[in-house]
């Protein structure tokens, strides 16, 4: 028995690190049909077209767990393993001021306004290979790890928050001009898989102390900005000369950044 646990979660950890060559070719199958929300794990569509057909392949979007296909639940479930702890990176990216900004809008207007906002942001992230998390008020969450943006995604991730920060910053951004974002990138170790209550899948994520940070992270960007860890841009190959200490609420030690804007850096396409 201990011998077939060990086995389950080698699988596991071989497709969330991008080992398993079946999860890594199945959802460059997936990517190319139409049409969006996919599955977090394998990227089977759920609607359009794409959706039709992979709904009588047994990939439906769960009614219960609506980030996962049924496909992937099922096996998630008959492993009785959710996830395992790998290497990820985490992008998160809110609007700055949003709170002044719903009292001077309407409700639908800054929906709407916030409706732009998720779509460049989803936009830039999966350009960039990486999988949207989550999207929470006026904060969108992404991760990049080995199995679903390849072994540089801490360069995937850097290269989508300097896109996300530049295509917000654009004057025809929203309706009323350029959308005020901060965003953060951190690298690190994290549980990535299923959470929910003991027998249940209720989401895909990442949890841990790389998650938290990041969050704070992007509590400290103005607007404009791209805070990106030294360890993350290390790892993305970047020049961390220019350093900058931030106190974050909560964590003993400072943390070491640097600040990226989109007019000041060029970035490379991620591989």
């Amino acid at each position: 028995m201990a011998d077939t646990r060990a086995m389950t979660v080698e699988e596991v950890r071989a497709a969330l690190t991008g080992e398993s060559a079946q999860l890594v070719r199945r959802r460059r199958t997936f990517r190319r049909l139409p049409s969006p929300p996919r599955c977090k794990l394998c990227a089977a569509p759920s609607a359009g077209i794409g959706g039709v057909v992979m709904r009588h392949a047994g990939f439906a979007r769960s009614p219960g767990n609506p980030a996962l296909c049924t496909k992937c639940l099922a096996e998630l479930r008959k492993r009785d393993m959710s996830g395992v702890e790998i290497p990820v990176t985490l992008l998160f990216s809110d609007v700055r001021g949003s709170t002044a900004m719903g009292e001077r809008m309407r409700p639908t207007e800054f929906h709407a306004f916030l409706d732009h906002f998720y779509r460049l942001a989803s936009e830039a992230i999966v350009a960039h290979d990486g999988l949207v998390d989550k999207v929470v008020g006026d904060e969108v969450v992404a991760l990049f790890f080995g199995g679903i943006s390849g072994p540089n995604h801490a360069a995937a991730a850097v290269a989508a928050a300097v896109d996300l920060a530049a295509q917000a910053a654009r004057i025809d951004a929203a309706p009323s001009g350029p959308i005020p974002v901060g965003t953060a990138v951190h690298t690190g170790e994290a549980f990535v898989g299923g959470t929910g209550p003991s027998g249940t899948i209720e989401d895909f994520t990442a949890l841990g102390d790389v998650v938290n940070t990041t969050a704070r992270l992007a509590s400290a960007a103005s607007a404009g900005e791209v805070i990106v860890s030294v360890a993350a841009a290390e790892a993305a190959g970047s020049d961390t000369r220019e350093r900058r200490t931030v106190e974050l609420r909560g964590r003993v030690e400072p943390i070491e950044v640097i600040v990226l804007r989109p007019a000041e850096v060029e970035i490379g396409a991620s591989s």
